[in-house]
């Protein structure tokens, strides 16, 4: 497919509907938008749900391992997804005041562009509109799906706005990510050049402006600067800005120059970032931080409510997610299992949805089919053992930590199912010709059994019962029946912890030692605390009596 295909694909043609709000009215550019959306609408569009019924749970193994990967696909509209589409609504038609094409002012600012690239300078450097204090930006750890979001909310504008009566093509927003070894003005410009490239068609602006002799910088900015103003960009979504600091020189130089032509074109930006970026918008750049006037957004993990009886969005979004269970015995949420799944991830939805996938995984190919908190907890200190720094920092609320932390590289879901499926397939193809009489037999099915996450102890002593049974042909065989003995699973040991009553911070939340702890300051008994705790089933529900 070619680069013009593409962007027809891309680009619809302008239809106008006249404005209620004044300084709208007139405007074809913003006429041709569409038109805000509602409270229902933008939660129809940020909505993301699998595939799922639960009859899929009697399908085989390997189709339920797959179904499980479209978590990564799973979105509850929150309330700050609400509000970032309606800042980003506001931000792109504010933006597009007081630009209208083919009108004096739109070719003013073309012939301060050129006198600019005359005189050799990129910018004029000073602030000559108010429409700078339209940027702003997007901050928060990582996994909170800031960049989804931002790309599902300028979804619902088209990418790119044909007006046949003007000749002209509109870019409502234009998203760039900047390079991870930090980016310089020139390689921002590249940037901007091929992206544009891909939405115009016929455009070879990339191959004109940077392939083409040895422009200075300054006049590749201003190529650029014609460029934006000339295909009317509406807003420019700058991501991953934290990845500035990698650059040891020339980010300031950057940072000014997006702040002038913010000012300059009138074209709002909004910065999107880690922790990380915080340092580089406000320590680094004053200058260019006074400029950026509409206020920052700070995108915080999930918090769990104190109060279980009044649930908020921690426990409302892991309800929904909850009731995707592809495993055979599903369980009920329980706010155990809420602490639990909290402790592990501190709120950050990525975390949430990959331990919940990860966990089904773990349970599908041990053949438990089920969840419990201490496989939530093996599986999070096991798979999840690269963002266990940044876990630990958000535990202790150390945004200091967290800016110092080096960027943590996503986790791919696809990554940790292979993983899963290396460590479970993998034992048992290296042992599924031995056979219980072999000297290898016991410890081939304790190394399959350890690589399911289960205490080496346990998992040699089921190892050597099963081979005293002698009732299985081969490993195969012997790590499936010694599975079915550590079902469910046995504590681990506790020799040479210290008295039970002592209390410890980094015990995890619904540990039954914590019931002391309850136990006296609710004045009742320990059984009372651990009813509380929902660690005491029905004795009579069990029995089926």
């Amino acid at each position: 497919m070619n680069k013009l295909n593409i962007a027809r694909e891309n680009h619809v043609h302008a239809v106008y509907q006249p404005q209620r709000i004044t300084r709208y009215k007139d405007n074809p550019l913003i006429e041709a938008l569409p038109p805000s959306p509602t409270d229902d609408q933008l939660v129809e569009a940020l909505t993301l749900m699998p595939d799922f019924h639960a009859t899929q749970r009697e399908w085989p193994t390997h189709e339920r391992l797959q179904q499980v990967a479209g978590l990564s696909n799973f979105m509850v509209p929150l309330s700050n997804h609400i509000q970032l589409a309606r800042t980003l609504d506001s931000m792109m038609r504010e933006g597009y005041v007081g630009r209208v094409p083919r009108t004096a002012g739109h070719v003013k600012v073309l012939q301060k562009l050129y006198e600019n690239q005359k005189n050799g300078n990129a910018f004029s450097q000073q602030t000559t509109t108010i429409t700078a204090q339209l940027s702003t930006s997007l901050l928060g750890p990582s996994g909170m799906g800031k960049t989804t979001v931002v790309k599902r909310v300028t979804a619902m504008t088209p990418s790119v706005i044909y007006h046949e009566k003007l000749q002209i093509w509109q870019i409502p927003y234009l998203h760039i990510e900047t390079p991870h070894d930090g980016a310089s003005v020139k390689g921002l410009a590249h940037s901007i050049l091929r992206k544009i490239d891909l939405l115009i068609p016929q455009a070879k602006y990339y191959e004109t402006y940077a392939l083409a002799g040895k422009a200075s910088v300054e006049m590749l900015m201003n190529h650029c600067a014609r460029i934006l103003h000339i295909h009317l960009v509406g807003m420019l979504v700058l991501d991953e800005i934290q990845n500035l600091e990698n650059s040891p020189k020339g980010k300031q130089a950057l940072m000014t120059m997006l702040v002038s032509a913010s000012n300059e074109l009138g074209v709002p930006i909004l910065f999107i970032g880690t922790n990380k970026a915080n340092r580089t918008l406000n320590l680094d750049f004053r200058q260019a931080r006074r400029s950026i006037g509409h206020g920052g957004c700070y995108w915080d993990r999930l918090h769990a409510s104190p109060d279980p009886s009044q649930p908020g969005e921690w426990e409302g979004m892991l309800e929904v997610l909850w009731t995707f269970q592809w495993i055979k015995k599903p369980v009920p949420l329980t706010s155990h299992i809420v602490a639990v799944m909290y402790h592990h991830t501190q709120g950050v939805i990525d975390l949430v949805i990959k331990l919940f996938a990860a966990c089904q995984w773990r349970a599908m190919l041990s053949g438990s089919e089920t969840i419990d908190v201490q496989l939530i907890d093996d599986v999070a200190k096991n798979e999840l053992v690269r963002v266990q720094p940044m876990v630990e920092a958000l535990r202790r609320g150390d945004l200091t930590a967290l800016q110092n932390l080096p960027d943590i590289a996503p986790i791919n879901l696809d990554g940790l199912l292979q993983s899963a499926t290396m460590k479970f397939n993998g034992s048992r193809v290296i042992g599924a010709s031995i056979r219980t009489n072999d000297v290898n037999f016991v410890p081939t099915v304790a190394n399959a059994i350890r690589a399911l996450g289960f205490d080496s102890e346990l998992a040699e002593s089921a190892a050597e019962q099963v081979a005293s049974e002698a009732t299985v042909l081969n490993v195969l065989d012997g790590t499936q029946a010694a599975l079915e003995k550590l079902q469910p699973p046995k504590k681990l040991s506790t020799k040479g912890k210290k008295n039970a009553i002592e209390t410890k911070k980094d015990y995890l939340p619904g540990d039954y030692r914590l019931a002391m702890n309850i136990a006296r300051q609710a004045n009742c008994s320990i059984f009372a605390a651990l009813k509380q705790m929902d660690a005491v089933c029905d004795i009579s529900e069990t029995l089926h009596i």
